[in-house]
């Protein structure tokens, strides 16, 4: 049983307001506001354990209908039941209501488009899939550390090869299709120039993707991208993202876990897929021909230094 300690730091965590734990728990509302303010000391078993229950419910993940493309029929997790209770589930009807925090209409998960992000405020960093929203939670030292340190190496690849290819980092919106249900900011980016020669993925012209959110039906969705995980955005990024970027046409996707100290390399150009490498390992990029290759004891170096020097400042490195 959650203690009401637990539940407050739930409810703040959520942004649930009195009346939708009210209404969701069935529990009265001046007796929601008594048990939370405290001026309940003693709560009856079966209120808590009502109260209770709408908090694990918003921990529960819920299945989805996204595809595996190594494994088609697996099932496999879409999110949490968290983003679900934030931001509206598949049986709600009401779009009138407004999030609590957000202040956009809460709609059916799936009926989401980027008319509603762009009513989001700047600061507040969202993702949008298929028409379901997705937290990005704000991004570590370690996570900025490993993102530079590979740009870096890429782009002075790029550099020394006339520019071919042109590394990006996020911030950076990506737009996947017309259907405006789509919109990603992937860690790392690599665009290349494509001609007549270049072996591409071929997909459908209405699932091109374009960056800062102009889809084009001339230009085809990132060559390269590559996501730095954390406990919070690992089914996202090893499950959602993984099926999103394989049927939108990137060529080669990276799943890099600080907490592992692995990369996972999707070669879907080849159809080579889900190989393992250490932060020990020298880890070949297939758009290069493997010609590049990203040595992760120089990574793992470099996190070493920046944990170093802002230790020497008194800072508290976020390790993830």
């Amino acid at each position: 049983m959650m203690t009401v300690e637990e539940m407050r730091a739930a409810r703040e965590r959520l942004h649930y307001t009195y009346e939708m734990i009210a209404t969701r728990s069935g529990v009265p509302l001046p007796t929601v506001q008594k048990v939370f303010s405290g001026k309940t000391q003693r709560p009856h078993y079966k209120t808590l354990a009502a109260l209770e229950a709408v908090f694990r419910k918003a921990e529960r993940p819920a299945v989805a209908e996204y595809t595996d493309p190594i494994n088609p029929s697996a099932n496999y997790v879409k999110e949490s039941g968290l983003a679900y209770d934030t931001y509206g589930d598949s049986d709600s009807k009401d779009t009138a209501q407004l999030h609590p925090k957000y202040k956009i209409p809460v709609r059916r998960q799936g009926d989401y488009t980027t008319d509603d992000l762009e009513q989001i405020p700047d600061d507040i960093r969202v993702e949008l899939i298929d028409g379901v929203i997705y937290d990005l939670a704000s991004p570590t030292s370690v996570h900025q550390t490993i993102v530079f340190s590979i740009g870096t190496m890429m782009k002075n690849y790029a550099r020394e090869h006339g520019y071919h290819c042109m590394p990006y980092i996020s911030p950076l919106d990506v737009q996947f299709d017309r259907s405006r249900k789509n919109r990603v900011q992937p860690d790392l980016l690599v665009i290349c120039e494509h001609d007549s020669d270049t072996q591409s993925r071929t997909i459908d012209s209405d699932d091109a993707g374009a960056a800062s959110g102009k889809p084009s039906q001339d230009i085809q969705a990132p060559d390269f991208v590559m996501e730095v995980v954390s406990p919070s955005s690992k089914q996202v990024d090893m499950l959602v993202k993984l099926n999103k970027y394989y049927s939108v046409g990137v060529r080669e996707y990276w799943i890099v876990d600080p907490s592992e100290c692995k990369i996972i390399v999707y070669d879907f150009e080849h159809n080579d897929l889900a190989h393992s490498y250490s932060f020990e390992d020298e880890v070949p990029v297939a758009i290069s021909g493997g010609d590049l290759k990203i040595d992760f004891t120089q990574v793992q170096a470099d996190i070493d230094a920046a944990e170093r020097i802002e230790r020497s400042r008194g800072w508290n490195m976020l390790r993830l």
